[in-house]
């Protein structure tokens, strides 16, 4: 007979081992095909447990087809089931990709370096404070759709979004930003990762040029890459991309740019060049990607108007996230899509996601509809302000000339340029040593060898935090030549 072990202070009920080690020991080839099992009065007994534990683990067998009753001959592990016999070494599961899988593997290979213990301070992009954002007012507007709406909780949302928090996104872009758009346009997604897969896979062919940026943002370097893209990076300067600087020949059918803010060396892209830029999509028939990330976290006075909202023709795709403002986990972005993409787009969106939580977008659209969004923004604009201010100090007093610093008026993070001769990787390493992370800026190049830097993100630390950080790093920076 079949020994059984019960644990009487597990949390698993007794029924549930019984089951698991009777279906464990069938799996294994322990109880082959037509073995024969004790009638549960005697396997009760034996286990030390009331008999109908063991014939409520039968009955789970047997829902689950491991075994079968016969009428008057009693109870059996079911036949033709073909056990690995429990001597047999185990056949590990190698898949075979497909080449997109292996380009996967490939390009993510490095796209994250590897957490490890929390640095005392961590100069890390995209941190902040639980404590900024207003839970209270969150709760609440989540609460009344828990207590009120049923039917929206019972059913799914569209592809593309919530109606009414489309609608309140066109209105906030057309007020703050100079967005032109109907909510029609509006497209909810799962963060800026899932907008430029979808657009990867409707406009780009293995082999097409992209243009963007580098430094750049290099998330979507990886997700062009994927797609069997190439890309044609401009080194940019304190003016965004350089239009003049494409290539004669360059046949791109796809700009990535982020003109209000540039990523992640800063800058804002005059009037002139996105003109300019405009008039380039026009004659090579292309689409720009206008990546406005953290375009309402500008300091020094109001949001600037975004590069969509002059353009004519219907060439540029608007993105923007809520991450930045409200919280990281929120997970929900938006873009602003020219009506000839808004079907291929929602379609395809369709297929590979059936939408973000109805709840969350809710709740989303009466926090932007009630006035909280930029009464939030006012506020975080002054404490990031605060920030910014004191991380310009630090930098200026404890590193001064040995580095250059790129410009602060917008976003949550500066990039810091050292002296070409400075070993990047060994600043971060000895940065770390001293209790201080910070971001290597090489792998937002593609120029090769990159020029050392790197990023500092001052969101997610107090004032006296980035004041002794910046101090710390300065004690490993190299002296100025």
């Amino acid at each position: 007979m079949i020994q059984l072990t019960i644990d009487r202070h597990a949390d698993e009920v007794a029924y549930r081992q019984v089951y698991r080690q009777l279906r464990a020991a069938i799996l294994s080839g322990e109880l082959p095909p037509e073995t024969q099992l004790p009638p549960t009065r005697d396997l009760a007994r034996a286990a030390g447990v009331a008999r109908v534990t063991v014939v409520e683990a039968y009955r789970q067998l047997a829902a689950e087809g491991f075994i079968e009753s016969r009428v008057g001959a009693g109870t059996f592990v079911a036949a033709g089931l073909n056990a690995a016999p429990a001597d047999d070494e185990p056949v590990p599961f190698r898949p075979r990709l497909t080449e997109w899988g292996r380009r996967a593997v490939e390009v993510g290979r490095s796209a994250r370096p590897a957490d490890g213990a929390r640095p005392e301070i961590d100069f890390g992009l995209g941190r902040s404070f639980a404590e900024l954002f207003p839970y209270d007012v969150w709760r609440r507007l989540l609460a009344r759709y828990l207590s009120t709406d049923d039917a929206m909780l019972s059913r799914y949302g569209s592809p593309a979004g919530f109606l009414p928090l489309r609608q309140a996104v066109a209105d906030y872009l057309g007020r703050a930003r100079g967005v032109r758009c109907a909510a029609e346009q509006v497209v909810i997604v799962s963060g800026a990762q899932q907008a430029f897969d979808i657009l990867a896979r409707l406009l780009l062919n293995p082999g097409d040029e992209v243009i963007v940026e580098t430094p750049g943002y290099r998330d979507a370097f990886t997700l062009f890459q994927l797609h069997g893209a190439r890309l044609v990076g401009l080194p940019v300067d304190d003016e965004g991309l350089p239009v003049d600087r494409i290539p004669a020949g360059c046949r791109a059918r796809l700009a990535f740019v982020t003109p209000t803010h540039q990523f992640p060396k800063g800058g804002t892209m005059p009037l002139a060049r996105r003109l300019a830029l405009l008039a380039w999509a026009r004659a090579q028939g292309a689409l720009v990607v206008e990546d406005d990330y953290d375009g309402d976290l500008r300091y020094d006075g109001h949001s600037l108007a975004a590069l969509q909202g002059v353009d004519s023709d219907g060439r540029v795709v608007y993105l923007g996230t809520f991450s930045k403002v409200l919280f990281p986990a929120l997970r929900l972005g938006y873009l602003v899509l020219p009506p000839p993409l808004i079907t291929p787009f929602v379609r395809a969106k369709d297929l590979v996601d059936r939408g973000a939580p109805t709840l969350t977008q809710a709740a989303v659209a009466d926090f932007i509809a009630e006035g909280h969004f930029e009464r939030h923004l006012r506020y975080l604009r002054r404490l990031y302000g605060e920030r910014r201010a004191a991380l310009a100090a630090a930098l200026a007093r404890h590193l001064g000339n040995r580095v250059r610093v790129s410009p602060l008026a917008a976003g949550l993070h500066v990039m810091v340029y050292a002296e070409e001769a400075v070993d990047e990787a060994q600043l971060v390493r000895e940065a770390a040593a001293h209790g201080v992370r910070v971001q290597p800026g090489a792998p937002y190049h593609l120029e090769r060898p990159a020029p050392p830097s790197l990023l500092l993100g001052f969101s997610g630390l107090d004032e006296n935090e980035i004041v002794e950080g910046v101090r710390r790093l300065a004690e490993v920076w190299p002296p100025a030549p």
